[in-house]
């Protein structure tokens, strides 16, 4: 790459200022791109040599011969720094660097909101909410991570290194709580941000490379039949604690997820021509075809809670109440 950087001094002799000078242009060139910018040194187009000087002996051509050469040699070190950070230059970067700009259209969160664009079109399509939901929480877990780590509210894509990877996990585990598993969810989310600015060559070098971000097995109990027998029978004082038992007997005794119950109707309910009741649904996760008998515990549940509004057949409290409120009812 090195043997296409070139940097060239020019003037355009037609367009002159009212005192008849020209500016001399910064040409960078590298690999066929080009960019340009002021030196904003300016000269008389008769006293310009080609070769990239201001022709003369005077005090002032030497001021402007030296501005240009001081203007060539922080370019060349600006090069060597930042083919040696990110393993590549172009003419923009370069210019850009030299200028003090801040380029913010390859950063960390403007990646993510590119991704989140993307899923809130898909929504209802191809992926429900509560997918754009996961997108949007974990993008906020970036972002707050960078302010506390870095204090800084975002950060270019080029800055997200093999520590910052590290240290994100390690962020999560014990600022955030997250156990294994949900840190690398985490992680997967930001390694679809980094493998798409791969792909668009943004950056050159994967963050990710020999990080494992493998889920650990999660050994899963389950209740026997006296523990379930014990719960059916349980009288509570609590409404709410008694809606979530109710709920989750239902899916012990359907099988059904969370949100399967959750966006259960009555469009929901069918019966075949033995007078058997039936549910039938496509399971949000996996899209696969439901057909369940209603038993006579489920059944019973539904009785106790028709008339409920917005059409649902169950007394449905957040994910997160519901997982609260069990806990709270083992402990009872």
């Amino acid at each position: 790459m090195k043997s296409t950087y070139r940097i060239l001094f020019l003037i355009r002799k037609k367009k002159l200022n009212k005192d008849g000078l020209t500016n001399i242009m910064v040409r960078i060139s590298i690999g066929g791109e080009k960019a340009e910018f002021s030196s904003l040194q300016f000269v008389k187009p008769e006293m310009w040599n080609p070769l990239g000087k201001v022709m003369g002996k005077t005090k002032e051509v030497q001021q402007i011969n030296d501005s240009l050469d001081k203007i060539k040699i922080a370019l060349d070190k600006h090069y060597k720094a930042i083919l040696e950070k990110d393993g590549y230059v172009t003419a923009d970067k370069l210019r850009d660097t030299y200028l003090g700009k801040i380029v913010r259209k390859h950063t960390v969160l403007s990646l993510y909101d590119i991704k989140v664009e993307q899923k809130r079109n898909l929504v209802g399509k191809t992926i429900r909410d509560t997918t754009l939901a996961k997108y949007l929480a974990t993008r906020k877990r970036v972002g707050d991570f960078m302010v506390y780590k870095y204090k800084k509210e975002d950060m270019p894509i080029r800055d997200v290194d093999f520590q910052f990877v590290t240290d994100y996990e390690v962020y999560l585990k014990s600022v955030c709580g997250c156990g294994h598993n949900s840190t690398v969810k985490h992680l997967r989310y930001l390694k679809q941000i980094v493998t798409n600015a791969l792909k668009n060559r943004y950056i050159t070098v994967d963050p990710f490379d020999d990080y494992t971000l493998g889920y650990k097995p999660v050994k899963k109990e389950f209740l026997i039949e006296p523990e379930i027998k014990k719960l059916m029978n349980k009288k509570f004082e609590s409404k709410r604690l008694e809606e979530v038992r109710d709920v989750f007997l239902f899916q012990i005794f359907t099988g059904l997820a969370y949100i399967d119950a959750a966006n259960l109707t009555e469009d929901n309910i069918i019966e075949d021509g033995f007078g058997q009741k039936w549910i039938q649904l496509t399971r949000q996760k996996s899209s696969v075809q439901a057909n369940i008998p209603l038993l006579d515990v489920p059944l019973s549940i539904l009785k106790k809670y028709r008339g409920l509004e917005d059409g649902k057949l169950l007394p449905i409290h957040t994910n997160q109440k519901m997982n609260e409120y069990l806990k709270e009812t083992a402990a009872i």
